[in-house]
C-alpha cells in the first residue's frame, strides 16, 4: 500500500506539473472558444489576464475536493478548520507566515543574481491589491488542500521524512514557470508540511500560506525588488 500511495502523490506531482505548463495554453484555447483566437479577443480582456491566475489553484483545489470525497472524507475534517482549534491554529499560522515571508524575500533576492525575477513591484497597484486578497487567499486554501491536504492523506502511511519532502518538491515543480521561485516554494513547502505533520491539521498551513502570498503582495506594493536590495 506504500508503494501505491508513493505512486499516487507521484501522479498527483505530475498532475500539477502538466497543469502548471500547460496554463498559457488553456488560456489561449478558452479565448479562442470565446473570441475565435487570441488577436480578436478585446485590448481590454488581454491587459487584464493576469487577473486569471488563480483559477489555476481554483481547479487544483476542486480536483482535491473530487478525489477527498471519492475516499470518503469529509471536507471540513481534511481542512482542519474547527472552531475550537482555530485560534490557536490562526496564531500558529502568523509566526510560520512571518518565518515564510523571510524565506521567500531571502531566496529571491539570491535567486536574482543568476535568475531573471519577475518585476513584480513594476506592477499597478490595483494588482497588488489583488493579489493580496483574492490572490492570496485562493491559493491558500486551494494549493494547501491539494498538496498538503490531498497528497498527504493519499500517501499511506509514507514516512514523514519521506512524504514532506516530496510534496514540497511538487509544490515547487508547480511554479516551475518562474525559475526563480523554484528554491524559495521548496522550503515554504517543507515549512508547510512540518506543520501539518506536526499540528495534525491543515488549518495553520492554510492561514500561513495565505498571509505570506498576502505579505509578499505588500513588499511589492510598497517597491520591494529583490534584484535591487
Amino acid at each position: 500500500m506504500r508503494a501505491y500511495g508513493f505512486l499516487e502523490v507521484l501522479v498527483w506531482a505530475a498532475v500539477a506539473y502538466l497543469l502548471a505548463t500547460n496554463s498559457e495554453a488553456l488560456i489561449v484555447f478558452v479565448l479562442g472558444l470565446l473570441y475565435g483566437g487570441v488577436t480578436a479577443a478585446p485590448a481590454s480582456v488581454l491587459q487584464n489576464l493576469i487577473y486569471v491566475s488563480p483559477v489555476f489553484p481554483l481547479i487544483l483545489g476542486l480536483v482535491a475536493v473530487v478525489r477527498l470525497k471519492l475516499a470518503g472524507e469529509n471536507i471540513r475534517t481534511a481542512t482542519g478548520l474547527f472552531e475550537k482549534t482555530l485560534p490557536g491554529d490562526a496564531l500558529l499560522g502568523v509566526f510560520a507566515a512571518i518565518a515564510c515571508i523571510g524565506v521567500a524575500a531571502t531566496s529571491l533576492q539570491t535567486a536574482a543574481r543568476y535568475v531573471e525575477v519577475p518585476p513584480m513591484h513594476a506592477m499597478p497597484p490595483q494588482v497588488h491589491l489583488y493579489f493580496m486578497t483574492i490572490g492570496a487567499v485562493v491559493p491558500g486554501i486551494c494549493e494547501e488542500l491539494y498538496f498538503r491536504g490531498m497528497m498527504m492523506r493519499v500517501a499511506n502511511g509514507l514516512a514523514a521524512a519521506v512524504l514532506v519532502p516530496l510534496t514540497s518538491a511538487a509544490f515547487s515543480i508547480w511554479h516551475v514557470g518562474t525559475p526563480a521561485y523554484l528554491p524559495h516554494t521548496f522550503l515554504l513547502g517543507l515549512i508547510l508540511g512540518i506543520l501539518t505533520i506536526g499540528t495534525g491539521r491543515l488549518a495553520p498551513a492554510i492561514v500561513a500560506h495565505t498571509i505570506a502570498n498576502a505579505g509578499m503582495g505588500l513588499l511589492f506594493l510598497y517597491g520591494y525588488n529583490p534584484a535591487g536590495w
